[in-house]
């Protein structure tokens, strides 16, 4: 079955990262307009952009911090005031290290938080308020992770974010909803690809654990993850809001050791 999603005009922020090249990849070659905004210089996102081959048609870039709030609202501003049709936004930018609580200072733990959970606010502030504004109704899609569900070591402050970008979400659905407006979670698991791929490559202890972890063998790739924004921003979805939708390849199961 083809998707043909040549009357999406959509948003994405995190447009450059690693999952991003294969999400916008399948995106574009459904039809769709892609308005890329990262924090990569503009020289540097139009190397990006070339290298991985993206149709200059059909995108274009935007240079935007997603934890500088006026910054945010600047960029997306000028987005709508270019496409005033935007009715897919993508909140995707995320991100951490590996980094045990009791070494973490206020600073460090505030970053990751601003990263992952107060740039999604900023972001879905900015864009329903165009959204309410003009009637549309829109599609908001967050990027979160299979282990916003259950605690992980090292990544304390991610994992609060991220659990809270979950709750946030359904919360944007259920308030939305009335205007038409839905709002959803795509939660990859390990996937291959950015520095989660460069750790499993170098990491031995890293490796091991992740291969032990999926029930079907395998990490998820890119791929797999572009497929479940395929079709939450496809018409096969229209019905979906408030979801929660794992793409983990079984790593969040819960699981009986042997």
């Amino acid at each position: 079955m083809k998707i043909d999603l040549s009357d999406k005009t959509i948003i994405i922020t995190g447009g450059l990262g690693a999952i991003s090249e294969a999400v916008v990849r399948a995106l574009i070659e459904a039809g769709a307009y892609l308005i890329l905004t990262d924090a990569q210089s503009p020289a540097d996102a139009a190397r990006i952009i070339e290298e991985r081959g993206h149709d200059p048609r059909r995108c274009e870039y935007h240079q935007m911090d997603v934890t500088d709030a006026k910054a945010v609202h600047r960029v997306v501003d000028a987005c709508f005031a270019k496409h005033p049709k935007i009715n897919i936004a993508l909140s995707h930018a995320g991100g951490t290290r590996i980094e045990y609580f009791a070494d973490t200072s206020d600073e460090s733990f505030d970053k990751v938080v601003a990263f992952n959970l107060l740039g999604p606010v900023y972001f879905s502030r900015a864009v329903l308020r165009h959204w309410s504004a003009s009637k549309i109704k829109g599609h908001l899609i967050f990027t979160s992770t299979y282990i916003s569900k259950f605690p992980w070591k090292g990544i304390s402050a991610y994992t609060a974010a991220k659990a809270g970008v979950d709750l946030f979400s359904k919360s944007i659905a259920l308030e939305y909803a009335p205007l038409g407006i839905r709002s959803n979670v795509v939660a990859p698991g390990n996937v291959a690809a950015g520095s989660s791929k460069l750790l499993y490559e170098t990491d031995v202890d890293y490796r091991r654990d992740v291969d032990k972890m999926s029930p079907l063998g395998h990490r998820n790739s890119p791929e797999s993850i572009a497929n479940a924004f395929l079709y939450l921003c496809s018409p096969l979805a229209d019905e979906v809001t408030g979801a929660y939708l794992n793409v983990d390849a079984g790593v969040g199961l819960p699981k009986v050791q042997d």
